[in-house]
């Protein structure tokens, strides 16, 4: 039997209602806790993105299209990263063929965010996906504040006692969220 009859056989098999079913994407991570971002952190910023360059690139998982995203950094909260990155997210578009990746973060053009950067071998991606993305907007007073990012999937509780970054940042102010990654980054180096 040839691949194109098995798949029609394997499809004609199953019951109607599951033959024609639109795909479901999902990504499911354990929330992190705020400590556990930073550490897996090289710079904390607050950045706007800006030019974006969608490409193919060879990954250990085969050929992928990845987006390259120019941030100007307009705060460096932890790290020295300068006053421009290039940050790799992985999906996007070339031609006519796209790639999305749920949990990945998605960086807007001028959308403003509080970003957990790791760099990995060179190339700076966002920390642990869209969790280490936090996109800020203006509340009705006009105060900057940071969200969590809509694009970070399924997340599970955390076991036991303690509190995810999440939890700790998303409605927060920019300000209050600066001041406790520093709090924190200050404390896990006296530590060292």
């Amino acid at each position: 039997m040839n691949r194109r009859s098995f798949v029609l056989t394997s499809v004609l098999a199953l019951p109607p209602f599951l033959a024609f079913a639109p795909g479901a994407d999902a990504s499911t991570q354990r929330l992190l806790t705020l400590e556990e971002l930073l550490e897996i952190s090289t710079y904390v910023v607050v950045g706007t993105p800006g030019e974006r360059r969608s490409l193919w690139e060879e990954m250990p998982s085969g050929r992928r299209i990845v987006t390259y995203t120019r941030l100007a950094v307009e705060r460096a909260v932890a790290g020295a990263p300068g006053t421009e990155l290039w940050v790799r997210t992985l999906g996007g578009a070339v031609d006519k063929i796209g790639q999305a990746v749920p949990g990945e973060a998605q960086l807007a053009p001028g959308a403003q965010a509080l970003l957990f950067l790791a760099d990995v071998r060179g190339v700076v991606v966002v920390a642990s996906m869209a969790q280490g993305h936090y996109p800020i907007v203006l509340d009705d007073k006009g105060t900057p504040r940071v969200t969590g990012s809509r694009d970070v999937g399924m997340l599970l509780p955390r076991p036991g006692p303690s509190v995810s970054a999440r939890e700790r940042l998303a409605g927060g102010t920019v300000e209050d969220a600066v001041s406790l990654v520093k709090q924190i980054r200050k404390a896990r180096d006296a530590q060292k």
